[in-house]
Parts: structure tokens; C-alpha cells; sequence
């Protein structure tokens, strides 16, 4: 009801014949920001983002540009407890830095970031994390280009993520990973991309409350190939089949807890974008997963999985995103492989004298382990503001609220508001 209310409010705010009569020159005078480049069917987020973020300092073909970014949060429920409950302000701060190097139809980009989070008492629970990744990429033809990825990230499972790691330390993890590929086509009409890629995850050492946590059988090496075919039919109305067939294996052959968890599997889907008169943009895909476990106790998880998203404009400066999955997903627990889950997810965002960007969203995930009776609902609710208070500079205040429930005693609630500030070089 909170935001279907607020759709009629921020409508009325921005009626269509209004807001599509704005000229460059009048919507220039309202904000910080240069005349709007308006692309059809873009979400408001990314168009906001792509407003405010300057030119690069360009030194010949290569293009430099760097951002800082800060926020001071506070958290009540820092262990994510049902009981023993603490609470702490916090600190982020980091940076990154992106290089781009760009002639005829080659492409480098060069990208650095990292980001330190630092508790005023609870010390114990600071980590950081940061990455690197290098994206080289090739027009060799009209029709023909290849690609190549990879990158080494430093990562962090958060406490309220609700599986099987509760060392007294966030769970940080090394990533690495890559790919390369090519592509036959063109993206206005029929494009054919040929993937093949490798990730491994290895994790830090963890202690418990009785001790030292075994980390190394959480190790996992993946290999995974892609073959996706998209047909554009005109505009945005658009068509594709994937297909990606993987392999998974683990830092030990049997794990702690006695189970076997290599797999191999495949994952297809076939999907569609429509758009309607330019006020909703429709996107559905469906297909199937098959995962076949070393263990027997595991077998062989059959699962169809469904996206389906509305993308609804009623005027140029208002968007209502509905969206609803279901798809299996391997992740950590003793006794199961991972969890089948149906994700329900509503985000309303209004763009307010261009220079602000207003965000609620709520979501519904109903997670399901699979092999056990284990069952976990995740309900989240967020309010958000962005404000680019001059040219290269933005201030936003965000709000999150986690509520955890499950047939256990996982239980939790989890309130977290953020103050973020961002300068870009």
C-alpha cells in the first residue's frame, strides 16, 4: 500500500504532458547537472548515474578518472542475533580508479578499488575489501569481435546472509577469475557470443566460538562455458537462448561435514523483451537447471527457473520496477548444496529537480534448502536519497531494514542506516 500510494503521489508530481515538454534549457536551470540525454526504456538509477559522472582526465587515447567515497552508518544488530544483540556506528572509506584506452576498435579498461569498514567498538569485526580487473576487447570486423576478462577481488560475507559461517570475523574470501570469448553478429539484428571462463574462491581462516573454523572444503574452482544467440527485431523488442554448461569442484574431496560436493551441471533459458508504447518494458525468460552431485545423499537437483520484470514509466521522471525469480542457487550449508528460492521484489524511484534521485523498494525472498527441511524468509525494505549537491559531488542517506524468520532458531531483525559521500576527480 506504502508504494502503490506513493506511484499516485509522484505521478501527479510529474504528469506526462508536463514533464515531456521540458526543453534542454528549462531542465538545465533546476539542477547542477548538463541537459538530459534521455535513451528509452533506462532505468532512472542508471540514468541518474550516467549524469552525474564527469569526463575523464584524457592524456592522448587513454582516458584517467578516480572517485572517493565515504560513509558513516550505524547498525543494530552487528552479529545479525536473534538474541545477544550489538549494535555499533561504522565507517567506510575507499576509492576507485578506472583507466580506458580506446583506438579504432580496441579496447582496454583498467579498473582499481578498495574499501575499509571500521567499527567504533567492535573492532573485532573490521575488514576490508577491494579488486582489479582488466576488460580487453577487439572489433576485428563488422561482424566479428573478441573479448577478454579477468580479475583477483578481496570479498565479504556479511553475517545477515543467512547460511552455515559464524566464525567472530566476517568471512573474507579471495576471487579470482576470467573469461574470453568472441562475437559473431550484430547487436541490431542477430548476435552469437561464445564464452568460456574460470572463477576459484579461496577463503580466510575463521574462528568460531569452539575454535578454529575448516575453510579450506569451502574452496571452490569453476569452469563454465556460454553460448547465448540474441535476435533484436526492432527498437528494444528483442529475443535469446543461452545455453551454460559448468563443472565445480572443492578444496577438499570431502568437506567436514562428510559430503561429497562436486557437481557438473547446465543452465538454459530462453527469453523475451517487449516494449510497450514506451511505458512498460516487459522482460520474461524461463528455462531449466540440472546439477548432478558426487554425493548421492545430494543426486541430481532438477529446477526450472523463471525471471519475469515490468519496468513501468508513467512519465519521464517516475519508474515502478516489479520483478519475481525463481531459480536454484548452490551456496554454503552443511547439509545441503543450496536452496531453491522465489525472490518478489517492487522498487519505486522518482527523480526530483534532477539532481535528486528518491528510491523505496521491498523485497520477498522465500528460500527453500535443498536435501533438508531447512526454510528461510527474508523480508527487506529500503528507502534511499541521492543528492548531487554540485558538479562531481554526491551526498545520500540510505535505510535498510532486514527482517530473517525460518522453521530454526535463525532468526533476526536487522536495522542499518547509511550517510555516503562520493567525489569524483
Amino acid at each position: 500500500m506504502l508504494l502503490l500510494s506513493g506511484v499516485a503521489v509522484l505521478v501527479a508530481a510529474g504528469e506526462p504532458s508536463s514533464v515531456r515538454a521540458q526543453t534542454a534549457s528549462a531542465t538545465q536551470a533546476m539542477g547542477n547537472t548538463p541537459p538530459d540525454d534521455l535513451r528509452s526504456d533506462e532505468p532512472l538509477l542508471d540514468r541518474f548515474n550516467r549524469r552525474i559522472t564527469i569526463p575523464g582526465t584524457q592524456v592522448g587515447a587513454v582516458s584517467f578518472q578516480a572517485q572517493a567515497v565515504a560513509d558513516l552508518g550505524f547498525n543494530d544488530n552487528v552479529f545479525a542475533l536473534q538474541t545477544g544483540v550489538k549494535s555499533d556506528f561504522f565507517v567506510d572509506y575507499g576509492a576507485r580508479f578506472d583507466a580506458d584506452y580506446h583506438y579504432d576498435g580496441f579496447r582496454a579498461n583498467l579498473s582499481l578499488n578498495g574499501q575499509e569498514r571500521s567499527y567504533l567498538s567492535l573492532s573485532n569485526e573490521d575488514f576490508w575489501q577491494g579488486g582489479t580487473r582488466l576488460q580487453l576487447s577487439d572489433q576485428l570486423g563488422r561482424d566479428l569481435g573478441v573479448f577478454l576478462n579477468g580479475g583477483v577481488q578481496r570479498l565479504s560475507v556479511p553475517r545477515s546472509d543467512p547460511n552455515t559461517i559464524n566464525g567472530f570475523k566476517p568471512a573474507t574470501y579471495l576471487l579470482y577469475d576470467a573469461e574470453a570469448g568472441t562475437s559473431i553478429g550484430n547487436g541490431a539484428h542477430n548476435l552469437v557470443t561464445l564464452t568460456t571462463g574460470y572463477s576459484q574462491t579461496i577463503y580466510d581462516q575463521s574462528f568460531g566460538a569452539q575454535g578454529l573454523i575448516i575453510t579450506n572444503d569451502r574452496n571452490r574452482q569453476e569452469i563454465f562455458g556460454d553460448v547465448r544467440f540474441d535476435h533484436t527485431f526492432f527498437g528494444n523488442q528483442k529475443f535469446f537462448v543461452e545455453l551454460r554448461p559448468d563443472g565445480r569442484s572443492f578444496g577438499r574431496d570431502i568437506d567436514a561435514s562428510g559430503f561429497r560436493r562436486a557437481s557438473n551441471g547446465v543452465r538454459s533459458d530462453t527469453g523475451i523483451q517487449l516494449d510497450l508504447d514506451s511505458a512498460f518494458l516487459v522482460s520474461l525468460s524461463t528455462g531449466y537447471q540440472t546439477q548432478s552431485y558426487a554425493d548421492p545423499r545430494f543426486g541430481q537437483i532438477d529446477e526450472p527457473d523463471v525471471t519475469a520484470e515490468i519496468l513501468w514509466s508513467p512519465t519521464q521522471l517516475t519508474q515502478l520496477d516489479l520483478k519475481y525469480v525463481h531459480e536454484y542457487y548452490e551456496d554454503i550449508f552443511f547439509d545441503s548444496p543450496g536452496y531453491v528460492h522465489d525472490m518478489t521484489s517492487v522498487t519505486l524511484s522518482h527523480e526530483l529537480r534532477r539532481d535528486i534521485l528518491l528510491k523505496l523498494g521491498a523485497s520477498y525472498d522465500d528460500r527453500q534448502l535443498e536435501r533438508s527441511v531447512r526454510h528461510y524468509d527474508i523480508l527487506t525494505t529500503e528507502a534511499r536519497a541521492d543528492y548531487e549537491i554540485a558538479r562531481g559531488i554526491t551526498i545520500g542517506i540510505d535505510y535498510v531494514n532486514q527482517h530473517l524468520t525460518s522453521n530454526t532458531t535463525r532468526t533476526f531483525d536487522d536495522n542499518i542506516v547509511m550517510l555516503s559521500f562520493k567525489k569524483q576527480f
